[in-house]
């Protein structure tokens, strides 16, 4: 069955609860293109860490992703998905926020620094799936691969708007404080989701 394009992306947008989470996937995927792309630049240029320790701080980093998303699904059946996509877009705001004040080259301030914003990450990432598979049925194919598309995007528009930050701005690291901006129009998406039980 052939669906046209435009009619999945009207059927989007006509829900707004549907629109506004795609838009939040879409940022958390903006999130992850920035900071794969200009984080290990920064450690190694401006914090003046080897690649080796980069590699650890990054091992640190990921651990959510394999040890809290599952325990997070299931307290969103309690808590719902709205309040804990709040609770993760401060912890990541936050979190990102701090990355241009630090100047130590303390690695284990760094592993700790980088693993919040993926703790943010990571519940972001488990909401934001829960709630959309409480919208979207499982044979909705057109619909699924809409939704899946905001990682290439986020890839293509990542380093387009990163190109004006990195020629305006004084330095480097006020990259983080945009994508921390950038991070905050999330947050009042969010606050105008329904929750859905």
């Amino acid at each position: 069955k052939r669906i046209p394009v435009l009619k999945t992306i009207n059927k989007f947008f006509k829900n707004k609860n549907l629109s506004r989470i795609y838009l939040i996937n879409l940022i958390l995927k903006f999130f992850f293109a920035w900071m794969i792309i200009y984080t290990p630049i920064y450690l190694h240029q401006n914090i003046g860490f080897g690649w080796g320790q980069i590699g650890i701080i990054f091992t640190i980093m990921l651990l959510p992703y394999v040890l809290i998303e599952f325990p997070l699904g299931q307290m969103s059946d309690k808590i719902g998905e709205k309040k804990m996509l709040l609770i993760g877009f401060v912890i990541i705001i936050l979190s990102t926020l701090v990355i241009p004040l630090f100047k130590t080259n303390s690695l284990l301030l760094w592993s700790l620094v980088l693993l919040l914003t993926r703790i943010g990450a990571a519940t972001i990432e488990t909401m934001s799936e829960s709630y959309f598979f409480k919208y979207v049925d499982v044979e909705n194919a057109e619909a699924i691969s809409f939704f899946r598309n905001t990682n290439p995007l986020s890839f293509i528009l990542g380093p387009a708007l990163a190109i004006p930050v990195l020629l305006f701005t004084p330095s480097f690291e006020y990259i983080f404080f945009v994508l921390g901006a950038i991070l905050m129009l999330g947050f009042w998406i969010t606050l105008r989701l329904r929750d859905v039980r």
